[in-house]
């Protein structure tokens, strides 16, 4: 297994709060790990060092080999990421939308149609996002963050305001992507761990335990 992402003593101040207080944590390519702890605990916070949204204020991040601080553009293009807010223009189809942000990466034009058929929604591909269905607009940001090929996937609460049959749905999609190295949160462990490989738990910016699943 290649090493795809490691963080070394990874801490975060906002002001006072210390939202990280000194995470040291690896991950390999194909694996599949749930960040799991209550809400603040700062699950989301180091997902966003991860995806370099944000810069800590210690400690060192790498990323397929590079220090993410000095290499934050070629870092960048090696991540896709799925958050709370969908990355989708409500005026563009589905398609158009992946075509826009596959120009940021260089796509060809047959990893629109891999990455649609990916998530399942090849019927809605034509239609605009904001007609979309939340599961189904999920989805698409799902097809739209596998654009490029990304070695790491970033998944933030993931399964939030999702029905019970999408989330098992989506939850199957995430068991066939074997080659990514997938990182998600959530503080309802039930559907993650049912494809993650391994669980991190996280209370008050410290890893409290890992384990194997």
């Amino acid at each position: 297994m290649n090493e795809t992402v490691r963080l070394v003593d990874i801490k975060k101040n906002f002001g006072h709060i210390k939202a990280l207080r000194g995470v040291t944590l690896s991950f390999t390519d194909g694996q599949k790990t749930s960040l799991l702890g209550p809400n603040g605990a700062g699950k989301s916070t180091l997902l966003r060092i991860i995806a370099t949204q944000m810069v800590p204020s210690s400690g060192k991040l790498v990323i397929m080999g590079n220090d993410a601080n000095q290499n934050s553009v070629t870092v960048k293009r090696d991540i896709g990421v799925v958050g709370h807010r969908s990355f989708l223009y409500d005026e563009l189809t589905v398609l158009e939308n992946l075509k826009f942000y596959g120009d940021f990466v260089d796509a060809q034009e047959s990893e629109y149609d891999r990455v649609i058929r990916v998530t399942d929604i090849e019927r809605w591909k034509d239609t605009k996002a904001g007609h979309l269905s939340y599961g189904l607009r999920k989805r698409a940001d799902i097809s739209r963050a596998l654009l490029g090929n990304p070695s790491i996937l970033l998944l933030d609460e993931f399964f939030a305001g999702l029905d019970q049959e999408t989330s098992s749905t989506l939850a199957d999609y995430m068991k066939e992507l074997k080659s990514q190295t997938i990182i998600t949160t959530s503080h309802t462990p039930d559907l993650i761990n049912g494809f993650c490989d391994r669980s991190v738990y996280i209370r008050g910016g410290l890893i409290e335990k890992e384990v194997k699943l």
